[in-house]
């Protein structure tokens, strides 16, 4: 648990001296969270096109 808080304490100050990199990492996270909810809106919507032509 010491090592954890530690290392989070090491990352936290190099984000304070680098904030580029924050955000860098930031938009990153953002850009997956949105692929992956497009890539899931886009499965169920292809499911809902075969439902409706087949059923």
């Amino acid at each position: 648990m010491e090592q954890l808080l530690s290392t989070v304490a090491d990352l936290l100050s190099a984000a304070a001296s680098d904030p580029d990199r924050v955000l860098r990492w930031g938009l990153v996270y953002f850009g997956i969270s949105s692929i992956g909810f497009i890539a899931v809106w886009l499965i169920g919507e292809i499911r809902s096109q075969n439902k409706n032509t087949n059923g």
